[in-house]
């Protein structure tokens, strides 16, 4: 079975090589996600003996106040991957005062993937669903790639309507919300992730062969076998990387 991993934060495990070569070993296709320009050197480093692993450039929206002035050096690295992230805007656990500041470099990421038709974004989005769905609408032809989406109905059906694909994983599935939410997505825009070290699963932190347990839980919700499911995720997963509809 080839599992896809979406969003994994490789590089803050205690063991990023170990981690990175049991991904290879299995097959599974992981995005390694960075959350400050600074650090993607060394995880497109750790990655590239790894044809199945994928550094993404990215300023997380919970670092913008710290890490905020690189938003260049991201932009300028976008011609050196297909991957962004983690990207976004995040309301719920930061600072009022640097909203607008998040809003403005989102939209000076995505303004910059726009013209770079083959890439992926990874995007954060939590509390700011209408803002984040709002300046994805200027993406061009990028793709996006919703992480852990836990908003509105009408905002994640606008993004749906709209082109982007939505990224699932453990503590999703096990959320009321959660699986209100996947009960309305189109299975054609559902990939799986673990965002690893962050997530446990079993008391352990999740790793990107966990996402079996992903592909589990979706099959239980679509009522399919679990070659089925992880079928239907590897199949979006190649209409990501394959075309930008």
């Amino acid at each position: 079975m080839r599992l896809i991993d979406t969003h994994c934060h490789i590089d803050l495990y205690d063991d990023p090589v170990q981690v990175v070569e049991e991904a290879c070993a299995a097959g599974v296709t992981v995005v390694a996600v960075t959350n400050a320009p600074f650090v993607f050197d060394a995880c497109q480093e750790l990655t590239s003996r790894a044809p199945s692993v994928h550094a993404a450039v990215g300023l997380h929206p919970e670092l913008v106040g710290e890490y905020g002035h690189q938003v260049d050096d991201l932009v300028a690295r976008i011609s050196t991957t297909r991957f962004v992230g983690e990207v976004g805007i995040d309301y719920r656990v930061t600072r009022p005062e640097t909203h607008g500041r998040q809003r403005d470099i989102f939209r000076q990421v995505v303004r910059a993937c726009a013209s770079h038709p083959n890439v992926v974004m990874t995007v954060h989005s939590r509390g700011a669903e209408a803002n984040v769905v709002r300046i994805l609408e200027e993406r061009g032809d990028s793709t996006a790639i919703l992480h852990w989406y836990s908003g509105a109905i009408k905002y994640m059906q606008h993004a749906q309507e709209n082109g982007c694909y939505f990224s699932v994983n453990t503590a999703m599935l096990a959320s009321q919300n959660g699986r209100k939410l996947l009960a309305r997505m189109s299975r054609e825009r559902v990939l799986s992730e673990t965002d690893g070290p962050y997530i446990k699963i079993n008391g352990q932190r999740a790793r990107p062969l966990d996402t079996v347990e992903v592909v589990r839980g979706l099959a239980e919700i679509w009522g399919t076998t679990l070659d089925i499911a992880a079928g239907i995720v590897v199949d979006n997963w190649m209409r990501v990387i394959g075309s930008t509809s």
